[in-house]
């Protein structure tokens, strides 16, 4: 896939865009390079056309587009105007729920559906955050690494650690319930992350428009989701008024895996077409 890197007035950022029809923008989750697909890319097939921009620190995205969600919320609209988009719908995943949320909130006029999936709504827990900024700080080159190197050695074992931080369930007994299919997208989705210097970044994201929104949302969330707890969900339907909360029969934070995955898109077709 061909990407772009526009100079705007902060700083490089990095895009694709693909197909035709309504656009739909794409915010990745923290650790999600331009090579991770947690299935959105099958939206172009829906009669979407989809634009992904990496966030600041990702990809080829400098840090300077955005230290703020706020601040990247400019930047994204940079890459509307460059595009002639006037209106889009988001989907902002995981860490990218601040980013969307300000971008719906700071430019209503340039935002049609907001899908938030398992996003966060407020800020990171302490203890997440601590965790986070050891292991992905000045040693994240390192990690990432050897991560990916015992990956292709030892799979489970790897994917049992790292999944240890995304369900509330037994881990062993997760995986043991997973389809061969499930077990390649998280393999893939671990093989294709590069947090580089976004996750830290996204760690000093906070939310601070969320009573702001005033476009249709879709919120998409697990009640065993250990990474984005429900209490997200729960703070995002009692403050945005036109705010729908899709609870996922999911046994952890990937919400697009699992027996009910096709679930999570159809109800996601259902919103984007609404409108």
């Amino acid at each position: 896939m061909t990407t772009t890197l526009l100079d705007s007035t902060n700083g490089i950022v990095e895009f694709t865009y693909i197909g035709e029809g309504p656009p739909v923008l794409l915010l990745k989750g923290g650790h999600c390079s331009r090579d991770t697909d947690l299935s959105h890319s099958s939206l172009v097939y829906e009669g979407f056309s989809l634009l992904t921009i990496s966030r600041p620190g990702y990809d080829y995205t400098e840090p300077s587009t955005g230290r703020t969600p706020d601040e990247f919320a400019d930047t994204i609209v940079e890459v509307l105007d460059y595009l002639r988009l006037e209106r889009v719908h988001v989907i902002a995943v995981s860490a990218a729920g601040p980013s969307g949320i300000a971008l719906a909130s700071r430019y209503p006029q340039r935002v049609d559906r907001l899908v938030l999936e398992a996003a966060l709504t407020g800020a990171w827990d302490r203890k997440t955050r601590r965790k986070a900024l050891m292991m992905f700080g000045p040693a994240e080159k390192m990690v990432t690494g050897s991560l990916k190197f015992m990956l292709k050695l030892f799979p489970d074992l790897v994917m049992k650690q790292l999944l240890a931080d995304m369900t509330t369930e037994d881990v062993e007994d997760y995986l043991k319930h997973l389809s061969a299919n499930d077990r390649r997208f998280i393999y893939d989705m671990l093989a294709t992350s590069q947090p580089g210097r976004g996750f830290i970044l996204d760690l000093d994201h906070d939310v601070t428009n969320l009573d702001e929104l005033n476009v249709p949302v879709l919120g998409m969330y697990s009640q065993k989701d250990r990474s984005v707890p429900y209490t997200n969900a729960l703070l995002l339907k009692s403050t945005v008024p036109d705010c729908e909360i899709y609870e996922v029969n999911a046994g952890s934070h990937l919400i697009w895996i699992g027996k009910d995955a096709h679930d999570v898109w159809n109800k996601r077709l259902e919103f984007l077409n609404q409108s």
